[in-house]
């Protein structure tokens, strides 16, 4: 689960009820990030599980919780409710109820959050703080990819057999890949991939079709025009975080025996 500080910096994945609207594909939630002050006390929740820390009356506090988010775009303004109980006893039963609207921390100063919470575990107990809401395509039920249906001018047609250098370079030592904007035979048995660093950085990696040997990657000036195609589609490795995409369309890409090895994503926002 991502930490507080690293999901605050996703807060523009929080337009839910516009992108509800628009969206082809399902937009779920997928996490909530919480935090509230006197007393002090923080949440972090996915589809599955929630961590509530807390320095309350009693001392310090971590718990654990298995439950699950239930989302209601279509009311003005939006809500979400997070449910769940405790995995040790005594049991506790935690609901949290967010509202969508501008949420101010009561004891520093700063841009409010976009969502207020109402958060309890147990009779006579009521707290309340700021969140962000994190949302996305449901990737369990996105398409799979058919390779063979994709236009001559995608370069993702031949990312079946682009995989194994896909595979070599997102391996590499020094890639640090977010995603691969680009992948192509590159002659001589070599494929070019063009990756997108975390730092937003885009690199050029050179391997074996075969997948063997070792990948060489080159940086990219940023005065050199992308080669054509380049960026759409994005592909994703199927990594423990699934991508948070919340526009276009959003493609499962599966091996021979129906595993999810990465996503493809069209026309990203």
């Amino acid at each position: 689960m991502a930490r507080f500080g690293s999901g605050i910096a996703m807060a523009s994945l929080t337009l839910l009820t516009a992108a509800a609207v628009s969206a082809q594909q399902v937009v779920v939630v997928q996490g909530i990030l919480c935090r509230g002050e006197e007393p002090f006390w923080q949440l972090e929740a996915s589809r599955t599980t929630a961590v509530f820390k807390g320095l309350l009356p009693k001392g310090n506090r971590e718990v654990i919780f298995r439950g699950a988010p239930q989302a209601f775009m279509f009311l003005q303004p939006a809500a979400v409710v997070w449910r769940g109980d405790s995995t040790h006893l005594p049991r506790e039963t935690l609901v949290v109820a967010l509202r969508e609207e501008a949420c101010h921390s009561t004891m520093a100063d700063g841009p409010p959050l976009p969502w207020r919470a109402m958060l309890s575990r147990k009779t006579g107990e009521a707290l309340t703080g700021c969140c962000t809401v994190l949302a996305g395509y449901d990737v369990k039920v996105a398409p799979v990819a058919e390779f063979s249906k994709k236009s001559p001018d995608d370069w993702a047609r031949s990312l079946p057999e682009l995989m194994p250098a896909v595979g070599l370079c997102l391996g590499a030592a020094d890639a640090e890949a977010k995603w691969i904007a680009r992948a192509a035979p590159a002659g001589n048995g070599m494929a070019a991939v063009r990756m997108i660093q975390a730092s937003g950085k885009a690199v050029d990696c050179e391997a074996d079709l075969s997948g063997k040997g070792q990948a060489r990657i080159a940086a990219v000036s940023a005065s050199d025009p992308p080669p054509p195609g380049t960026g759409n589609p994005l592909f994703y490795p199927a990594r423990e975080m699934a991508p948070m995409v919340r526009c276009g369309r959003l493609e499962r890409v599966t091996d021979r025996n129906g595993v999810t090895t990465g996503y493809l994503h069209y026309d990203p926002c």
